[in-house]
């Protein structure tokens, strides 16, 4: 039984470990998609810039609300 415990606490820490650089990767795309925005007011953005600002101006929101809606459902 002692073997599990420590399973538990390894499965544990791991989910810990997930949810750390999950809020790190949150926090840098909206960090990148504020660097986007300013750069769109300097010049124009090239297609891959374009694409990347469109998808974390949707992607940041979107999770943001599917994320609340699973903490009220909790």
């Amino acid at each position: 039984m002692q073997n599990l415990q420590g399973v538990d606490y390894l499965i544990t820490i791991l989910e810990n470990i997930k949810d750390l650089a999950f809020l790190l990767l949150f926090i840098s795309s909206a960090i990148y998609c504020k660097q986007l925005k300013l750069t769109k007011w300097k010049r124009k953005l090239s297609k891959g810039e374009m694409t990347m600002y469109l998808i974390t101006s949707i992607a940041l929101p979107v999770y943001a609300a599917i994320y609340m809606l699973l903490l009220l459902g909790t």
